[in-house]
């Protein structure tokens, strides 16, 4: 099973990353793309949607840009995803509407709540602070790769 963000929230986190590394310095549109390697046409609209859930905010002119609008550590992985995806909680049935033999829940119910949940536990205990202290220990080399890394061989 793939469970990875889409690419809007993956873009939404890459800005939100770049921007906590400017240390409430403010950033433009162009310089976070570049860095990212975010679209341009991507980039405004997730942009868009960060200022509008409260995270990120823009000034206009020739010294604007964007910045957090709070301290990395207020701010969860959590709510960067669902400034991109809506709210977590589950809206249909894991089982996509059948087999299901009761009317109210399916057997699946349990497992599957229980599996979200985790999910949402960790992303709301998660700050954007962490995230970005540990892309500086993994760029510095002094962070250990995980043993469950995803890359298939060592760089």
């Amino acid at each position: 099973m793939k469970l990875v963000p889409t690419r809007r929230t993956d873009y939404a986190i890459r800005s939100c990353l770049f921007l906590a590394h400017q240390n409430g310095e403010s950033a433009k549109a162009a310089d976070i793309g570049a860095a990212m390697d975010i679209p341009k046409g991507f980039l405004h609209q997730v942009l868009q949607e960060l200022q509008r859930a409260g995270l990120v905010s823009s000034r206009s002119g020739p010294n604007g840009g964007y910045a957090l609008a709070r301290d990395p550590e207020r701010i969860t992985i959590r709510a960067i995803v669902e400034a991109m995806e809506g709210a977590l909680a589950a809206q249909e049935c894991a089982l996509r509407g059948g087999p299901c033999h009761w009317a109210d829940v399916c057997a699946l119910h349990e497992v599957w709540s229980a599996a979200q949940q985790s999910l949402i536990d960790v992303l709301s205990e998660s700050t954007l602070a962490q995230v970005a202290a540990d892309d500086r220990a993994l760029a510095d080399g002094t962070m250990a790769i995980p043993v469950n890394t995803h890359r298939s061989s060592p760089r």
